[in-house]
C-alpha cells in the first residue's frame, strides 16, 4: 500500500501531470494555474506532494452517449386493390373541314434569357471581375497579416492588444496596482495564492472568510476580472501585502541570471511553507530546462534547484 511520504517515481509524476493537462483542457483550471502545477509536480519528492497538487480536480467530464437509432420495422404491404376502369373517352366528331399538314415543327433557337442572340460570352469578361476579386483579396490578407505581426510584437514587449501603456507585473509599481485592484475587489489583500507574469496574473481568492474555496481572478495590469472557475485551495490564506514588491523583483532577476537563454519566468506568492518560503520564482527556456528557487518574506533564499 501507498504512503505520503513514500518517494515519488517518474510514472508518478507523469500521471499527475496528465490529469493536470485533462483538467485544464476541461474548463476547471485556468493556463497559470496549470504551469504551476506542471512546474511543482516536475520536482515533487514524495506521493503526498503530487496529491496535494491534483486532490481538488475532477476527472473530465464523460462524452455522452447517443444511443443508436433503430431500424424502422417494414410492415408487409397490403394488396393493391385493382384499378378502377377508366371510362373510354368519347370518340370526337368528325370535323367538316379538310385535314391541313403543317409541317414539322420548327426548332426552337437557343438564346440567353432575355436576350435574343446567340452568340458566346468571351471569357475575358468573366476573367476581369476574377483578377480584381484576387487583387483585393490579397491586399486584405496582406493587411491582416501586418495587423497580427504589429499585435504580437506589441505584447511581447510588454504592451496591451491595442497599444497604450506597457503592462509590467512583475515590477514593483505593478506589484503595488495588483494589490490595490485586490483590496478594491475584496476589501483586503488576503489570498490563497499569486501567480505573477510579465503581462498578467492570476490570483486565487477566498470566496468566503472561513473555508477554503476560492474562485481565480485575472489581472492584467488594468483590469481584474473573474474567471469564474471555482475550487478548494489546497494552501492556507495569506497576505500578499506582507511581501515586498521589491523582493520579487530581485528574486526574478535573481533566477533569471541561473537559466541561459530563459523565454519565460514567473513568481508566486502564497502562504510560507515548512521552511518559510512565502515567495516562489521559475524560469525556463525553449528546450524544457527549468531553475527555480523558494525564498521568504524578507527575500532570504530556502531552496535553489540548481544546489539540489
Amino acid at each position: 500500500m501507498s504512503t505520503p511520504d513514500q518517494r515519488a517515481r517518474d510514472k508518478d509524476r507523469d500521471a499527475a501531470i496528465k490529469t493536470v493537462e485533462a483538467a485544464w483542457a476541461d474548463g476547471q483550471i485556468v493556463e497559470a494555474d496549470r504551469d504551476k502545477r506542471v512546474a511543482e509536480i516536475g520536482h515533487a519528492q514524495t506521493l503526498g506532494e503530487i496529491q496535494m497538487l491534483v486532490h481538488d480536480l475532477q476527472p473530465p467530464a464523460p462524452t455522452p452517449y447517443s444511443a443508436p437509432i433503430p431500424a424502422p420495422v417494414l410492415l408487409p404491404e397490403e394488396p393493391a386493390s385493382p384499378p378502377a376502369p377508366v371510362p373510354a373517352a368519347p370518340t370526337p366528331a368528325a370535323s367538316p373541314y379538310p385535314a391541313v399538314d403543317y409541317g414539322p415543327p420548327a426548332p426552337h433557337p437557343k438564346s440567353h434569357p432575355g436576350s435574343g442572340s446567340t452568340k458566346k460570352v468571351s471569357k475575358g469578361v468573366f476573367l476581369v471581375p476574377l483578377v480584381v476579386v484576387a487583387v483585393v483579396g490579397f491586399g486584405i490578407v496582406a493587411g491582416i497579416v501586418a495587423i497580427v505581426h504589429a499585435i504580437s510584437d506589441n505584447v511581447s514587449n510588454g504592451g496591451s492588444v491595442f497599444g497604450g501603456e506597457p503592462v509590467d507585473v512583475l515590477s514593483v509599481e505593478g506589484y503595488d496596482d495588483l494589490l490595490a485592484a485586490v483590496r478594491d475587489e475584496t476589501g483586503s489583500t488576503e489570498a490563497f495564492s499569486a501567480v505573477l507574469y510579465p503581462t498578467y496574473a492570476v490570483v486565487e481568492l477566498p470566496v468566503d472568510k472561513t473555508t477554503q474555496h476560492e474562485d481565480y481572478w485575472y489581472w492584467d495590469g488594468h483590469d481584474l476580472s473573474s474567471e469564474d472557475v471555482k475550487s478548494s485551495s489546497s494552501y492556507e490564506r495569506t497576505d500578499l501585502s506582507t511581501v515586498d514588491g521589491q523582493v520579487v523583483v530581485d528574486l526574478v532577476q535573481k533566477v533569471r541570471r541561473k537559466m541561459s537563454d530563459e523565454s519565460t519566468w514567473y513568481a508566486i506568492v502564497r502562504a510560507p511553507d515548512e521552511s518559510g518560503a512565502a515567495v516562489w520564482v521559475y524560469a525556463s527556456n525553449e528546450y524544457g530546462d527549468s531553475v527555480y528557487l523558494g525564498a521568504k518574506a524578507d527575500g532570504t533564499i530556502t531552496y535553489d534547484s540548481t544546489k539540489h
